[in-house]
């Protein structure tokens, strides 16, 4: 039985997250561990390097309560384990930070969390997920549940481990219609091309492959409505081993226009 996180920040239920779980829960029953934050305050000026400065936190009991009972009453009325992890001592990434080195899998879908992540690389949150000890899901408020996965794969170990993190947790998801999206920096074929089609042909149902340079962007709107729902798999976000391929804007785009769900796993 897998234990997810369901990270809920001051007065913010997030809906969008909480549908993931119930999905999950119904091809197989899981633990949702419902961890309630105090409300953050992204607005100082922090970097990566200052990582350990604490955050402005507002503690506001009543918000929180209402998200407790909300959670609970969610959680019984879709017949889901649940438990309540509930620390007003710490500062909230700290927690937040912890508590993933615990869990299989960290659901964020607060337009708080979700609009910090689209500032940039060096954002508070962006760098604090970047210490997640485990894979998570962004996703926005009111997702389409996916019906088709994108794979971003670049060669590296990173985007290798992202993929059979996903196919551990979501073998189900796997069915769905899937691309192999590869970025190199030369004009050859798929990095390990044997390899990775190896391993994906274990897991995935009849993927697809394309290079991510074959994309025009002018008509990139159309290419992805072509994919139909999609979920965008990636070892990592900002700057990063991936983004040395992808074009610096791919996954913020995706992100930031399109608000999609992206599930995000790095060793």
């Amino acid at each position: 039985m897998k234990k997810i996180l369901l990270a809920v920040d001051d007065g913010n239920f997030p809906e969008g997250a909480f549908e993931f779980a119930r999905q999950m829960n119904e091809q197989e029953p899981i633990v949702l561990c419902g961890v309630f934050l105090p409300e953050l305050n992204f607005t100082a000026d922090i970097s990566y390097t200052s990582i350990f400065v604490p955050l402005v936190e507002n503690y506001a009991a009543a918000s929180i309560q209402r998200s407790i009972d909300t959670f609970k009453e969610h959680c019984t009325r879709y017949n889901i384990n649940y438990l309540i992890h509930r620390n007003v001592e710490e500062f909230a990434l700290t927690t937040l930070h912890r508590e993933s080195r615990f869990a299989d899998l960290l659901l964020l879908s607060s337009e708080k969390f979700y609009a910090d992540m689209l500032t940039g690389p060096d954002s508070y949150l962006n760098s604090a997920l970047h210490q997640a000890e485990c894979p998570l899901i962004i996703s926005p408020e009111k997702p389409d549940f996916p019906e088709s996965i994108i794979l971003t794969y670049d060669g590296s170990a990173s985007s290798v481990f992202a993929i059979k993190s996903f196919a551990t947790l979501f073998p189900w998801l796997c069915r769905r219609k899937t691309l192999l999206l590869y970025a190199t920096n030369k004009d050859t074929d798929v990095p390990y091309s044997s390899d990775i089609m190896e391993l994906i042909q274990h897991h995935f149902a009849n993927p697809d492959v394309q290079a991510v340079n074959t994309v025009p962007e002018k008509y990139f709107d159309t290419w992805l409505s072509e994919i139909g729902k999609p979920m965008v798999v990636t070892g990592a976000y900002g700057r990063s081993q991936l983004s040395r391929f992808f074009r610096h804007s791919f996954i913020t785009d995706l992100l930031k226009t399109h608000r999609i769900p992206v599930f995000v796993a790095h060793r």
